[in-house]
């Protein structure tokens, strides 16, 4: 069974506009509101296609019903700790024109060592069920740092596999703690090492010293450059299938879904990445905070187009 962590929900506004106008004012075409978090948007990807999984993480009193009959609405059960504060709020906006979209995150409310406690005890319970774990998305002020390097051990010494997706200090001491895979995006890559990278080739070299220091798999996405995989002995890149792209969001989530899928069916690596970008693809065509369809990954896995890299 695969479990997905969510500590920071949150709900995702999407406002699309034509051009936008920076002081200035812009009409707007059209709006739509998703329940999101990257814990959550695994969860539904996974869901769409078709594989059982535990959804676990925290809700907060302000917006706590809205998160959950959302979430049932798409089939999800939220095993989830409730805390006090307001289910933030993250503004997408998404130039037409340009192909751009802008986001305005919020933070998030604080989240008490109480509260953080109680869930450890939700995650120790179910911990033990699962074989595949993903880790992923930002954490709530009060949280540490190294909290995702405390449940990626923890998930070690039960031989629970596990899957980082996470940005700045998170990722970097996350995959001191040897994930089974991690999944940054170039941006993040850059930050977490301090680096200036022009591309996923140049990207190949960094990617070698993290497995070389015992992360098993990086699986790094590049925007309209494409996919790289590699577990350091075996690398592949993927280009992306010309399509129109209506939105952005939720893709690299939904490419840790299609991960998800290939390792819980024993898949080799390619197929880590063929269903990693498959679903990834699937979830561009749709708007807002949508995710892939059983459908389109089918369409997609089929179109895939792997070059082995030495």
């Amino acid at each position: 069974m695969i479990g997905t962590i969510t500590l920071n929900p949150c709900i995702d506004k999407t406002l699309v506009i034509e051009k936008f106008h920076y002081g200035g004012m812009n009409r707007v075409l059209s709006k739509r509101e998703d329940v999101s978090g990257k814990g959550i948007n695994v969860a539904v990807a996974l869901t769409n296609l078709g594989v059982p999984v535990r959804t676990l993480g925290i809700r907060y009193s302000g917006g706590e019903a809205y998160l959950q009959e959302s979430l049932l609405k798409l089939g999800i059960t939220y095993e989830s700790v409730l805390a006090q504060g307001y289910l933030r709020e993250n503004v997408k906006v998404l130039d037409t024109a340009s192909g751009i979209t802008t986001e305005l995150n919020q933070k998030g409310a604080p989240l008490s060592r109480d509260k953080l406690r109680e869930f450890d005890l939700l995650l120790d319970r179910v911990l033990p069920e699962l074989s595949i774990l993903v880790i992923t998305g930002s954490v709530p002020p009060g949280v540490d740092t190294g909290y995702y390097a405390e449940i990626i051990d923890r998930a070690n010494r039960l031989g629970v596999k596990t899957i980082l997706d996470a940005e700045g200090e998170l990722l970097r001491k996350g995959m001191a703690a040897r994930p089974t895979v991690v999944k940054p995006n170039l941006y993040e890559l850059e930050t977490a090492f301090g680096v200036s990278l022009s591309g996923l080739e140049d990207a190949r070299e960094i990617c070698q010293k993290i497995t070389d220091s015992g992360v098993g798999v990086v699986c790094l996405s590049a925007g309209k450059e494409g996919a790289l995989i590699t577990d350091g002995t075996e690398s592949y890149l993927c280009r992306p299938t010309p399509m129109e792209v209506k939105s952005t969001q939720g893709a690299g989530d939904s490419m840790v879904a299609g991960i998800c899928m290939a390792m819980e069916r024993g898949r080799p690596l390619a197929d880590l990445l063929r269903y990693g970008v498959s679903a990834a693809q699937g979830s561009l065509r749709l708007e807002g905070t949508q995710l892939c369809r059983k459908e389109d990954f089918e369409r997609f896995k089929q179109l895939i187009k792997l070059e082995k890299r030495r």
